[in-house]
């Protein structure tokens, strides 16, 4: 490679000048491919191109750390305003991006929980639907029960006085039953005593 150069230098020039002058471009290219960014004249510009790149490419993280990295490095620099606003720039909407990223986790997690309450309202009116058919069925028990009472109320009202009836014919049942038992007594008497009139008749006979 260096001989080819130095052939080049030798025989080649334009307008009588040594084509050294010109040579300098594709050596200078070769500085910078090799890495030379701590160069004074040449790292702001690597910098800079890297930040830019990296932030067209969508690589914003990386643009602010190279923009930071520019601007800890040659803060006195003429492009060190424009780097800066650059990088705020850059920094709000990384900020920006962020929020945007977290706001719809937030909403993606308030429509989970949305979901939830929905699946949790359609269980409540299932729910409420299954209370209200029971509590119709209960009071439609309630109105049975009510109406069996009053039924049974008159009932038992027909048997207490049924029952006063029944003893209203027993108590004349009794005194009848008195009656008679007092009426056999007197024949059974009577009876006996005409046995003992029988009996003197005979005597005297």
């Amino acid at each position: 490679m260096r001989v080819r150069v130095a052939r080049s230098w030798k025989r080649t020039g334009v307008g009588g000048r040594p084509a050294a002058r010109w040579l300098a471009v594709p050596l200078l290219l070769l500085a910078t491919i090799a890495g030379c960014v701590s160069l004074p004249i040449l790292g702001p510009v690597l910098l800079v191109a890297q930040a830019d790149r990296q932030a067209r490419e969508g690589a914003w993280e990386e643009a602010v750390a190279s923009y930071d990295e520019y601007l800890a490095r040659f803060p006195d620099d003429s492009w060190a305003p424009r780097i800066r606003e650059s990088r705020d720039t850059l920094a709000a909407m990384l900020t920006a991006r962020s929020e945007l990223t977290r706001r719809h986790e937030e909403v993606a997690k308030l429509r989970d929980e949305l979901a939830g309450l929905q699946d949790e309202g359609t269980r409540l009116r299932e729910d409420g639907t299954r209370l209200r058919a029971e509590a119709t069925v209960l009071r439609n028990e309630v109105i049975r029960l009510r109406d069996e009472r009053i039924h049974l109320r008159a009932e038992g009202t027909q048997l207490r006085e049924e029952l006063t009836l029944r003893e209203s014919d027993l108590a004349r049942t009794r005194q009848e039953l008195a009656a008679r038992q007092a009426e056999a007594e007197r024949l059974r008497a009577d009876i006996e005593r005409l046995k003992q009139i029988d009996l003197k008749l005979e005597r005297r006979r």
